[in-house]
């Protein structure tokens, strides 16, 4: 026997090969060049002498001795799920087909399948990986590094999930065959290989013959109306010439029912639809596979929940928000690169090093008396500068190494605008007031357990606590595209006394220039500014990246990768990468990197383009956009089909109806997914855009702020979710933001007063009711200029219907009982509710003006009241009195203008 490993040269990967558990660590390849379309080939290396499955190259003998080799193999135990102990796993599903005659298969599994599933999987803690090998090898391979390339993705699957998730294509072409002395020794014994099995036959018996893997689906292509109307040219890309491979894949499809379950095989029709070039490079073009794709992602949805139920269980017990949470960080940090600088300069922050930190003072000096709290760490960039990443490395770090030194709070706003800041705050007192309880520390004022109602409960909290108190808060500015935000009346800064001391570090994420960065720069603070990524930091991001996929870049191609500036910044280098990923031709990735411009805008522009003129329909594409880009928290994706149909017909007939269908809004979305993301809010899946360097691009092409147009998509959004939205719990709140972000204010007002928003929640009464209330200050009372409120009969008895207007006397904003004169120390003055002369009339003495309906009443008097139809004297409560602060009376009406 000779030595092998003599005769071989080392091929330099740039990861380990991963193998299942069990196996050994594969040793170096030899260098034997292969063209991965190359079919039966064999090369002129010396014959090595080999341990493995040696079969009979005749047919029927082959396939009774493959059938007892995997006999044997099943004796042994493959029950294992895996080696994931999070609650959250990976879900790798490996794609195996000959190579020339699939590329219509993959692409609806990649775009619209293994799509579907992501989006189903992701909010139950199932981050779904395709293995698409389409250009996983690279030209000029090995006959080792092309078997490798295949056999140990599928280790990665076995070693993640232990049984893979497996979809193998069958038509009419065996594949490749390697000759077993172009196979080194370590190959061989490694995967038990099986003399004149192909490729594609050998991933099939790997990945699922031995092992009998419920996880794996075969679906075979009946090719007879495909065959017959293929240009000749292409027949011998999707037909075997040869008459052994014939016999072979025959005799495949016939073994199959008997290997695996006939559950899991599908066979499926499909029809030839002429060539497409549209990609740079002709290729056959197939239709039919709309079965396909519902019979794969059906079968995989199942198996995926099978094998990972514990995913699935509505359980009580566990924390929802951590676990959601806990996803958001992994996600988040999934390709994270290393950044030395900035992780250190946190660090150094919460273990209170700061002797190499410049202190910036408060700009209007007003800090509080606390000289010996510590500053906050503001972590300042332009967007997409990868701030969310660190930060959320940077706190699943410290949570294992410091969790029981330190109490670590994080929020982190998930992808939408959310008026957060009393949850933040409610969850971090809730924190204290455990580690409080668990540590049996008593309040030093009454000796006795902190109660969480006390008014200086968080301040006192903090006091008691001996251990540092970490803040971490990212994502605060989003929605401020819609609102105007006032921070000094939101978490931290309402609350800054409180939490303040010298073992608080709160560290906030904030754009450069931002309204945030100009509320924190009137605070005492230090400044981190991340650097923008080195040459060697897109290197290793391009290799995580691409190696996660299996995919991977030659070297000219990573160069050209790497010169371009505006990799420099992460996020514009995460929008290359995942179009890159997406892009079906790898004979044409060269050309496609040198098409790439050099800035973040140029290259939105570019994706964005592209994107128009592959889904060719600017009506569409631009209603989606426009829809998306006025509301704060996204569309509910269950609704998009309703939303897009109502809008492309608001103004059209009947008889010219445009349909919008499940599979238009597929089509629709599969291709500007990239600039997309969702969120979960209570239970919905919203769709919102990827970051605001995006929305902010669209925003200018599409929306060019015309006031006019911006009105009407409020209009039309407020009138869809009062009419046609399939999700009433939230349309309320929907109705209401649309009405005053679109400036219709008297629509909104009158929405209030309706039968209709009687079901609107207290809270978004008083809120969205005092933004509208006049300012105006009141003159005497009961002169023109101090009139009193009235709401007329007919408006009195629709308020009167509403559970909550039964009280005898509503306050005119909020709902609130008012409490007659005899039982409260309220001056009269601060319950009733008055009008300006704007709100009221010009002629007081003798009429009044309904405040809802606007009509002209007579005032009433004691003897002219007709009973039964005198109107309802309206009040306001002392908060809905006080709220906007002062002393001063103002006007109870609403200002409409």
């Amino acid at each position: 026997m000779s030595d092998a490993s003599n005769s071989q040269q080392q091929f330099p990967l740039e990861f380990p090969v991963q193998v299942h558990p069990g196996y050994p660590i594969l040793p170096p390849i030899s260098t034997t060049n292969h063209s991965v379309e190359q079919e039966n080939s064999s090369s002129n290396t010396n014959n090595v002498d080999v341990e493995c499955e040696k079969i009979s190259i005749d047919v029927k003998d082959f396939w009774i001795k493959l059938r007892e080799h995997i006999n044997r193999e099943r004796l042994k135990s493959y029950d294992k799920h895996g080696n994931q102990r999070t609650s959250n796993k990976v879900v790798r599903i490996f794609v195996s087909s000959t190579f020339t005659d699939f590329f219509n298969e993959r692409e609806v599994l990649i775009k619209k399948v293994f799509t579907a599933l992501r989006d189903e999987m992701g909010p139950s803690g199932i981050q779904i990986i395709d293995c698409d090998l389409r250009w996983g090898v690279p030209k000029d391979s090995t006959t080792e590094q092309t078997i490798l390339a295949c056999l140990e993705e599928l280790d990665r699957c076995l070693e993640d999930n232990g049984q893979p998730f497996f979809i193998g294509l069958i038509s009419d072409k065996y594949g490749w065959v390697p000759k077993l002395n172009d196979l080194p020794k370590h190959i061989t014994e490694t995967y038990c290989w099986i003399d004149g099995a192909s490729i594609t036959l050998m991933e099939f018996i790997h990945g699922a013959f031995r092992r009998n893997n419920p996880n794996a689906f075969f679906l075979i292509r009946k090719s007879e109306n495909l065959l017959k109307n293929l240009p000749e040219k292409y027949n011998d890309k999707f037909r075997d010439k040869d008459e052994l491979s014939q016999k072979q894949v025959k005799e495949l499809k016939s073994q199959l029912s008997e290997i695996i379950s006939p559950e899991q095989i599908f066979s499926y029709d499909c029809s030839y639809n002429g060539l497409d070039s549209s990609t740079g490079r002709e290729r056959v073009k197939i239709d039919g596979l709309q079965e396909f794709e519902e019979r794969t992602k059906s079968f995989l949805n199942e198996a995926i929940r099978k094998w990972y139920p514990e995913n699935f269980k509505e359980d009580n017990s566990i924390n929802i928000e951590e676990k959601e949470m806990n996803t958001f960080l992994l996600n988040k940090t999934q390709y994270y690169i290393d950044r030395f600088d900035e992780y250190s300069t946190l660090f150094k922050y919460i273990t209170g090093d700061h002797t190499d930190f410049m202190l910036i003072k408060d700009k209007l000096e007003t800090e509080p008396d606390k000289r010996n709290g510590q500053p906050l760490m503001a972590l300042s960039s332009q967007p997409g500068d990868g701030k969310t990443m660190l930060l959320a490395k940077f706190v699943l770090d410290i949570e294992e190494k410091i969790k029981d030194k330190a109490i670590i709070y994080c929020y982190f706003a998930e992808g939408t605008y959310q008026d957060g800041s009393h949850f933040i705050l409610t969850n971090l007192q809730l924190k204290l007031l455990k580690y409080l309880d668990d540590n049996n520390i008593k309040s030093p004022k009454t000796n006795e357990r902190f109660h969480f109602g006390d008014d200086t409960f968080l301040e006192d909290a903090v006091t008691a606590i001996p251990i540092p108190i970490i803040i971490i808060v990212d994502g605060l500015e989003k929605g401020d595209l819609h609102h105007k935000r006032n921070y000094k009346n939101e978490f931290p800064f309402l609350w800054f006394s409180s939490l303040l001391s010298n073992h608080t570090y709160i560290i906030i994420s904030t754009e450069l220039n931002s309204n945030l960065h100009q509320t924190i720069r009137n605070y005492s603070h230090y400044v981190l500014e991340p650097k923008l990524l080195t040459s060697e930091q897109r290197s290793l991001y391009i290799d995580m990246f691409f190696h996660s996929f299996n995919k991977i870049l030659e070297s000219e191609q990573k160069s050209l990768l790497l010169d371009n500036k505006g990799g420099e910044h992460p996020i514009y280098f995460s929008y290359v990468c995942e179009n890159l990923r997406q892009f079906g031709d790898y004979s044409l990735v060269t050309k496609r990197l040198k098409t790439y411009p050099s800035t973040l805008d140029d290259l939105l522009n570019f994706l964005l383009n592209e994107a128009y003129e592959i889904i060719d329909n600017r009506p569409l594409t631009d209603a989606f956009f426009k829809l998306l880009l006025i509301s704060d928290i996204g569309l509910i994706e269950s609704d998009m089909v309703n939303i897009l149909q109502h809008y492309l017909n608001r103004n059209i007939d009947e008889n010219n109806r445009i349909d919008v269908n499940q599979m238009i809004w597929a089509i629709l979305r599969r291709h500007v997914k990239i600039f997309l993301d969702t969120t979960w809010i209570i239970g919905s899946q919203y769709i919102i855009f990827r970051d605001s360097s995006i929305e902010k691009l669209l925003r200018q092409r599409c929306l060019k702020d015309d006031v006019n147009e911006i009105r009407t998509l409020h209009a039309f959004m407020a009138e869809f979710y009062r009419k046609y939205s399939s999700m009433k719990d939230i349309a309320t709140s929907r109705v209401l933001y649309h009405y005053e972000q679109g400036h219709l204010y008297q629509e909104l007002v009158t929405y209030l007063g309706s039968l209709e928003g009687r079901i609107v929640t207290r809270y978004d009464r008083e809120n969205y009711l005092r933004r509208r209330r006049c300012r105006n200050t009141l003159g005497s009372v009961d002169t023109i200029d101090n009139q009193r409120a009235y709401a007329c009969n007919v408006c009195a008895r629709k308020l009167k219907l509403g559970l909550f207007m039964m009280q005898k006397s509503p306050c005119i904003i909020c709902s609130k009982h008012i409490p007659p004169a005899t039982s409260t120390e309220i001056p009269l003055e601060k319950r009733e509710a008055r009008l300006c002369q704007k709100h009221g009339t010009n002629d007081y003495s003798q009429n009044f003006q309904c405040i809802f309906c606007k009509k002209l009443q007579p005032t009433p008097t004691g003897e002219s009241s007709t009973p039964g139809r005198a109107p309802l004297p309206l009040y306001i409560c002392c908060e809905c009195w006080l709220a906007d602060g002062g002393t001063e009376s103002h006007c109870s009406g609403f200002a409409l203008d």
